[in-house]
């Protein structure tokens, strides 16, 4: 009887130890993205499903071109039709005819957090962007050189 009460307390020591090391620190490397997509300014962003940020669904039965947008609201990623094209690297304000033709042609504006100036007050530039698919997220990483590293992560709905 007695072996029995010491065999029982070892087996639950053993477990006790075994279930704290198995919830101790994560030291797995981070998850990597199953599709990786360089997309340069101007390039067609075509989503594979609907991105979700916040009550913002992105629908994925158009393609966009990303531009950055800054405004009196704050700097946003825009995505427009396909056919509102400006030339890489140039800066449309708003207040000219071309950015209120841009400006009509914006189906989404989704808000960046940063505290770098990406683009000027009432201005907008196309912007180069790597999209990084983890199956229920996407990420989209601006690479330019006034924003290095800067992004934003959206839920996927099938």
């Amino acid at each position: 009887m007695r072996i029995m009460r010491i065999g029982v307390m070892v087996l639950v020591l053993i477990l006790a130890l075994t279930s704290l090391a198995a919830a101790g620190p994560d030291k797995s490397r981070p998850a990597k993205p199953a599709k990786v997509k360089i997309h340069a300014q101007g390039e067609i962003f075509c989503p594979a499903a609907a991105l979700v940020f916040g009550d913002m669904v992105i629908s994925p039965s158009r393609c966009y071109v990303v531009y950055v947008l800054r405004d009196s609201r704050g700097t946003f990623l825009a995505f427009a039709a396909r056919d509102a094209k400006i030339p890489p690297g140039q800066l449309v304000r708003l207040n000219t005819p071309a950015g209120a033709k841009l400006k009509g042609r914006i189906f989404y504006l989704v808000p960046l957090r940063t505290d770098r100036v990406i683009v000027p007050v009432n201005s907008m530039m196309l912007v180069a962007f790597r999209a990084e698919d983890y199956g229920p997220r996407v990420t989209l990483v601006l690479t330019s050189a006034q924003t290095p590293n800067l992004s934003i992560t959206f839920a996927v709905r099938f």
